[in-house]
């Protein structure tokens, strides 16, 4: 047993070191495009995918190290790694979901802000330049990238461009996409168009929020029902008996059915309980 475990404690170490020190492939693959939007979407500038899966692996050495080294089984060791790595990227993917739910409320203030410097008579440009020192603090970010590029290059669609990469949620690209419009061919309807943008997005707003404050308590308790297994079986794994029972081919097809068995109901929980999100533009 402790080979096994000297055994697989060397392969993640080689799997680290090998991430630390092997160069970057020449493009990602449908995995690494899946952790790059998972990354984008967490907004934060020193999370990287690279970085993120260095976390990943670290994750499940610790979580393999802790298990094994509490039960003296390698079985419930590597249980405990593969939810080690896997916190991480429900980390990051609540972060996303976060900074997404903080972008959308958001934008009727900075709508509500360009449609007044627009009808006061600023440029276009500057108006939305403005929303850089004026905007909402959560959206101010992108609206400095696009200042920066704004300033740097002339450039409207390209800065433009910018804001729309630097937002990255489905409301930026439909104001994108309105402002293009209307710097490309002209029209007299933008104020119109951002006023029912921001309608829309308000009362989307409105309507989530009383959704979220009535099924709160069902997503809470599903998370606990799907973690309270676990946790007796940490509590368990103390003993050395009940260690040994899981460390065998029966114990370790216990364990592979009830973690099959909670993620499969853990993403069905979220599924039931997910409201609809809008598509960004391509």
């Amino acid at each position: 047993m402790n080979v096994l475990i000297a055994s697989i404690a060397a392969a993640g170490l080689a799997l680290l070191y090998s991430g630390l020190t092997r160069p970057a492939p020449p493009g990602p693959g449908r995995f690494g495009r899946a952790l790059e939007r998972l990354v984008h979407a967490a907004g934060s500038p020193h999370l990287t995918v690279r970085r993120l899966i260095l976390i990943v692996s670290a994750g499940a050495c610790l979580g393999f190290f802790f298990g094994a080294g509490t039960s003296s089984s390698a079985i419930l060791g590597s249980a405990f790694g593969i939810a080690g790595g896997a916190l991480p990227l429900m980390w990051v993917r609540g972060r996303g979901l976060r900074r997404r739910r903080l972008h959308r409320e958001a934008w009727p203030d900075a709508l509500a802000t360009l449609i007044a410097g627009v009808r006061a008579g600023v440029s276009l440009p500057e108006a939305v330049a403005a929303l850089a020192v004026r905007g909402p603090a959560d959206l101010r970010d992108g609206f400095r990238a696009f200042e920066s590029s704004y300033r740097a290059s002339g450039s409207f669609a390209a800065a433009l461009s910018r804001l729309r990469s630097a937002l990255a949620d489905p409301v930026a690209d439909r104001v994108v996409a309105a402002l293009t419009l209307v710097e490309q061919v002209g029209g007299t309807d933008l104020v119109r168009v951002l006023r029912t943008t921001a309608d829309f997005v308000r009362e989307d707003v409105r309507v989530r929020k009383e959704i979220e404050a009535r099924w709160s308590w069902t997503v809470v308790a599903a998370k606990l029902a799907a973690s309270a297994p676990w946790i007796v079986l940490f509590l368990m794994s103390t003993k050395p008996q009940a260690a040994r029972a899981y460390d065998t081919s029966a114990g370790a097809t216990v364990i592979f059915g009830g973690a099959v068995a909670t993620i499969i109901g853990y993403r069905l929980m979220l599924r039931a309980a997910r409201l609809p999100e809008e598509r960004r533009l391509r």
